[in-house]
């Protein structure tokens, strides 16, 4: 099985946050930092998509957007117009609970023949796109769903008949966007963070 090179998925404007997600100290450190230090024991190279690479330190490795789309799909795509030779690990900045176990049961449920592996979405109906081992070869057939005018890495990976699992633990896809949410979930579950 080819490489995986890891990329957090963090060229969000945050706009419902109202502050950059990010930069959200979760585990004690920004967020993009615990998840780069996360994926780092899984993958080749860990990188950081991103709108502009002018306010990213370059220890994460800012690979910055390169599509004119302002969808998850746009880091995607630059990552594998970056290195299309490698796998791509990709998990989003908003997703805290996120660990060691949610990397290694996606990479144990690796099935390489499939254009992707990824989880159940927290209903268990659709793909969750962004939390998402994506292989070699879906670059070609990501450059083409863009061209015929594509964004949704979700429909992407319906289209083309993703690998998917579902999750033991269905917190690991929990995401906050708001305030409100984040607080909900810090409220409610106590030393979690």
């Amino acid at each position: 099985m080819t490489a995986i090179n890891g990329l957090i998925l963090a060229g969000g404007k945050s706009s419902r946050m109202g502050r950059d997600k990010s930069l959200i100290a979760y585990h004690g450190k920004p967020q993009r930092e615990h998840l780069f230090d996360l994926l780092t024991p899984f993958c080749k190279t860990v990188y950081l998509s991103c709108k502009s690479t002018e306010t990213i330190p370059q220890q994460f490795n800012p690979l910055p957007d390169t599509f004119g789309i302002d969808t998850p799909l746009n880091g995607i795509l630059s990552a594998f117009n970056f290195n299309p030779a490698n796998a791509w690990l990709t998990v989003p900045v908003d997703m805290p609970f996120v660990n060691a176990d949610t990397i290694k049961y996606l990479l144990h449920h690796r099935n390489p023949k499939k254009i992707a592996t990824c989880f159940w979405d927290s209903d268990g109906k659709l793909p969750e796109p962004l939390l998402t081992l994506w292989e070699p070869h879906a670059s070609g057939l990501l450059s083409g769903f863009y061209i015929n005018n594509g964004f949704s890495p979700r429909e992407f990976l319906v289209t083309h008949q993703a690998h998917c699992i579902a999750s033991p633990n269905s917190n690991w896809l929990k995401n906050f966007n708001s305030v409100q949410e984040m607080n909900q979930y810090v409220d409610s579950l106590p030393g979690r963070f």
